[in-house]
């Protein structure tokens, strides 16, 4: 029975949180510049990735391509039984992050002894609009996410303990999830430090020197594809000039640090994102009490604190040293720090049967109101793309090339009608006699070309 309630929980965690996340996914899969680009680059050979990661927005790169591995291989694994289509990438982003809240709700529950606070975190990161509707979207910061995320887990169930390839797994993890998306190198740092927390406490100085070195040669190893590309580009610029920019701006003088506006900002991420549809947002100094109740009742975990409260004080000190816009979605990868600080901060000071019935509680307000958290996890829909890829598919089984394919739909500015055509099979052909025009319902109307 002891072992039937943790698998019984696992498989449902895994199941429900996949279910909600790939719903309608086929009709209305979010494709735009990012997707398109990333996808398409997902289709090539391995040995034609790029050996840096995804543009960002402020200019550069990510430091390393473990995003685009990963999205490769999802598109090699899960690819294939839907046509190579973009929302095969959408659906294996979505196995890969329910199965790490699987691995989340096991360690939570295995560090706090309950299984309420375990399944209260993960329903609340799971049902959160913003985070949802992103869930099944191809887009780097998401996959840095769930990798810092599952990165946390395996810490919290004290699995790079023991043997030195397991510290070297949960390293890699978490230096690709700063490959994927940048803003994750805080939790990175935290889970560093945390393994050799770790090691210290258990093994001495010794053995932490070498899980520090460990985690060193980890980190150089996989910066060796962003060396291979600086040197083959010869450029004396970095994928992360602007982030060097700016700090290098607030040393000089040139600009002011911004802890207020930083701690702000991510205040607002935490309410804007896991807080939403709730009556009412919280203010800051919940978030703040509850980080001081789990330091005080976790004082003799400090390999839980460091995973939990390091992030989110890194971040906000790291973000201060940022000029430009501060947005919301930049803390996502702490925010799973976030929510794990309250639920377990709320009742870390409670005695035993106490603690119990609040978890209880606060579960069931979340189950509560989990339901309209998932109906308003629309934000990021592309209701075309159905229509795209029916009549893409009926263009191609036409077994003739176009001259250019047109849609009678609106669509987004960065989105590209003919992309799914070539997935499919589709070529097109300047001298071909043929346009074909899609319709809003993925209905074709084929018009002859002007000469």
């Amino acid at each position: 029975m002891r072992r039937a309630l943790p698998v019984a929980v696992s498989v449902a965690v895994f199941i429900g949180t996949f279910v909600i996340r790939v719903r309608g996914i086929t009709q209305h899969f979010w494709l735009l510049q990012d997707q398109i680009r990333d996808w398409g680059i997902a289709l090539r050979p391995f040995t034609e990735l790029p050996l840096v990661g995804s543009p960002t927005h402020v200019g550069g790169y990510t430091i390393g391509p473990a995003f685009y591995w990963i999205l490769w291989l999802i598109r090699v694994l899960v690819g294939p039984w839907f046509q190579n289509l973009p929302h095969a990438g959408g659906i294996g982003q979505a196995l890969v992050q329910s199965g790490v809240d699987t691995l989340l709700v096991i360690a939570i529950w295995k560090r706090s002894g309950s299984i309420w606070p375990a399944l209260t975190t993960v329903v609340i990161l799971a049902t959160a609009p913003f985070d949802l509707s992103l869930a099944a979207v191809i887009w780097n910061p998401v996959m840095g996410a769930i990798l810092a995320k599952a990165a946390i887990a395996l810490v919290l169930l004290g699995w790079p303990r023991g043997a030195a390839w397991r510290a070297a797994i949960v390293a890699a993890i978490a230096w690709s999830a700063v490959h994927a998306y940048t803003g994750a190198v805080f939790v990175a740092l935290a889970v560093f430090a945390a393994i050799v927390v770790q090691s210290l406490m258990e093994e001495g100085a010794r053995a932490a020197s070498r899980r520090l070195l460990l985690i060193a040669g980890v980190v150089a190893l996989l910066q060796i594809p962003y060396a291979v590309h600086q040197m083959q580009q010869r450029s004396d610029h970095g994928g992360m000039d602007a982030v060097s920019g700016s700090l290098l701006r607030v040393v000089a003088g040139d600009d002011s640090t911004r802890f207020r506006a930083s701690a702000t900002t991510y205040a607002a991420s935490v309410n804007s994102i896991e807080a939403a549809q709730w009556a009412v947002a919280a203010p800051g100094w919940v978030l703040l009490a509850c980080g001081v109740l789990l330091a005080i009742g976790y004082r003799r975990d400090p390999v839980l604190l460091m995973v939990t409260l390091l992030p989110q004080v890194l971040a906000i000190a790291g973000y201060a040293f940022w000029v430009g816009f501060l947005d919301s979605y930049y803390y996502l990868p702490i925010l799973p720090a976030a929510v794990v600080t309250v639920v377990l901060g709320i009742t870390a000071c409670l005695p035993a049967r106490a603690a119990k019935v609040v978890s209880i509680a606060i579960l069931a307000c979340v189950v509560a109101v989990a339901p309209s958290r998932v109906a308003a996890a629309h934000l990021f829909d592309m209701p075309a793309y159905r229509g795209l890829v029916k009549a893409s598919r009926a263009i191609v089984s036409l077994g003739r090339p176009m001259r250019s394919l047109e849609t009678s739909v609106a669509l987004p500015p960065t989105a590209d009608p003919a992309f799914i055509y070539r997935i499919l099979g589709g070529t097109f052909d300047p001298k071909s006699p043929w346009v074909a025009v899609i319709q809003p319902d993925g209905g074709v109307e084929l018009r002859r070309a002007r000469p």
